[in-house]
């Protein structure tokens, strides 16, 4: 080998091993260990978030805040006062700043809440006031009419003011009832007129019974005077009955199928289609059929003789049908009929101008057509036997007014009712009649139990129309946590066959299947209530 070639690969090799070492070629650097991380940030970060959650939920609190919004904060001084005594590598001087701050929020708390602490008290002892005002009111209202101390005698039930209907709830109250204006206009509470309470909110149900709420407001300035009552009934759902059954149809002729629409003007409103549906008057095809309902039923109309006319708003069924006109009903065709015999129990109150109870009382009562299933049973039959229990709910008024301590409170209450019905003539010598409690008593639609109950003592006669006559004097006992009062009040009852003939004991029994009254009971001279309850055979 030449001296040259020599040369020239030494120098290749060294340029090799020099491009190696500068990191040329594949070769990489060695891992590294990262830097250490200062344990005094994230210690720092954490005092940081817990002082701004600090920040945050203390101003927020004041004396329209929940104890949950309270609790919160107190929560979050806690969370930053933590945050600090972990912090082992921050300086004691930046911890001793931190703690300055949250003490400061922690004074803020504090006042805010003692600021609040007084608005509650404050607000509390408003209510107070409110409730014994309005418990004094109605502690008065529930006295009774003018030379009565009964509330039930409130509503003259002799001359059956109330009644229930489609128009309303009519109620007539007793002369003397609270402060109502009479008939002529004047102030002094001689005679009212009866009043129709209009229907408004729906209540709900107890059991099976379904509630709704009336009302009327009438005069104004001094004679202003409120009414309002709470109802609850047992109507059933509606039925469906064969399109015969209301409406006579020719069997034979040549309208055979169809019914005569005898009177157009009543028949108008009862006729839908979509041939109607126009606005103004339009002329129609004799002897051709519309398809179309009546009454809610399907089939066909036909108008049989000319003019054949219509006259509709525009808004649904016609106003005016001109001519002669007849409704085929379509094989099957059914009409859907409300329950139209039914019972209800609920109360009533007058309020004047100010809003303040003047007289209230409880009613029940039966909405009973001529041709009706519902009738009162025959307590005095010979062959009425045995017993029967009956459960259910009971609503009405209550206040209570303690003079000696200043307190009170007053409103309406739902409760429980049971019944005991022992059947067969009531002597000194068995214990046939009718006893019940009203217990589980809720006021004003909340959830708290005050503890009440009231005994309704064994009934003094029966009467051949269901009646339950109530005891002459001792009627009822009111008991608050067991604690009795003396003896007080009155109550009374009527009793209901809802399937006379059909049996509904299943044994061929006529024992009675519904249960509907009214009470009125004391607790010495502090309370009053008035109620009305509706139960079932069980």
């Amino acid at each position: 080998m030449k001296s040259t070639d020599k040369f020239v690969l030494v120098l290749v090799a060294s340029l090799a091993l020099l491009l190696a070492g500068c990191g040329g070629g594949s070769s990489s650097t060695p891992d590294t260990d990262p830097p250490p991380v200062d344990p005094a940030v994230a210690e720092r970060a954490a005092i940081n978030t817990a002082i701004m959650a600090a920040r945050t939920a203390v101003p927020g609190i004041d004396n329209d805040s929940t104890d949950s919004e309270v609790s919160a904060a107190e929560t979050a001084i806690a969370n930053a006062r933590e945050a600090i005594a972990a912090a082992t590598n921050v300086p004691a001087a930046e911890k001793a700043a931190n703690t300055a701050t949250v003490d400061t929020l922690a004074t803020q708390l504090n006042s805010a809440k003692m600021a609040r602490m007084t608005a509650l008290d404050e607000k509390a002892k408003a209510d107070a006031a409110d409730m014994a005002k309005v418990g004094k009111a109605l502690h008065a209202a529930l006295g009774g009419a003018a030379a009565n101390t009964n509330a039930l005698a409130n509503i003259d039930i002799g001359t059956t003011p109330v009644s229930l209907g489609a128009d309303g709830l009519v109620i007539d109250a007793a002369s003397g009832a609270g402060s109502l204006p009479d008939g002529t206009g004047g102030t002094t509470a001689v005679d009212p007129p009866s009043r129709t309470l209009k229907a408004g909110d729906s209540v709900g149900a107890l059991g099976s019974w379904m509630g709704m709420d009336y009302a009327l407001t009438s005069g104004t300035g001094d004679a202003k005077v409120t009414n309002e009552a709470r109802v609850y009934t047992n109507r059933g759902a509606p039925t469906s009955i064969p399109f015969a059954n209301d409406y006579s149809v020719a069997t034979s002729g040549d309208q055979e199928g169809y019914y005569a629409i005898a009177d157009n003007a009543a028949g108008a409103p009862l006729s839908m289609a979509s041939a109607f549906t126009h606005s103004g008057t339009q002329n129609h095809k004799a002897d051709t059929d519309i398809p179309g309902t009546y009454d809610g039923a399907p089939g066909n109309f036909l108008c049989s003789a000319v003019p054949c006319s219509t006259t509709n708003d525009g808004k649904g069924s016609p106003s005016v049908l001109t001519g002669t006109w007849h409704f085929k009903p379509n094989v099957g065709a059914t009409l859907s009929r409300p329950d139209s015999t039914y019972l209800y129990y609920g109360w009533w109150v007058s309020k004047d101008k100010d809003g303040d109870p003047t007289a209230a009382s409880a009613f029940t009562g039966i909405v009973q057509p001529s041709a009706s299933p519902l009738a009162a049973a025959d307590l005095t039959a010979a062959g009425l036997t045995g017993s029967a229990s009956y459960s259910g709910n009971a609503v009405g008024k209550f206040a209570m007014d303690n003079v000696l301590t200043g307190t009170g409170n007053g409103g309406h209450f739902t409760a429980d009712a049971m019944l005991t019905a022992k059947f067969g003539a009531i002597t000194t010598e068995n214990d046939n009649g009718v006893t019940g409690t009203i217990n589980n008593f809720r006021l004003n639609d909340g959830a708290d139990d005050p503890g009440w109950s009231v005994a309704l003592n064994r009934s003094s006669a029966w009467t051949s129309t269901g009646g339950i006559t109530g005891p002459t004097s001792n009627a009822t006992v009111w008991s608050i946590n067991d604690n009795k009062a003396p003896t007080s009040g009155a109550w009374s009852g009527t009793m209901y066959d809802e399937m006379p003939g059909n049996a509904p004991d299943g044994d061929g029994s006529n024992i009675p299947t519904t249960v509907t009254g009214t009470f009125y009971s004391e607790f010495g001279s502090i309370g009053r209530m008035v109620g009305a309850f509706g139960a079932d055979k069980e």
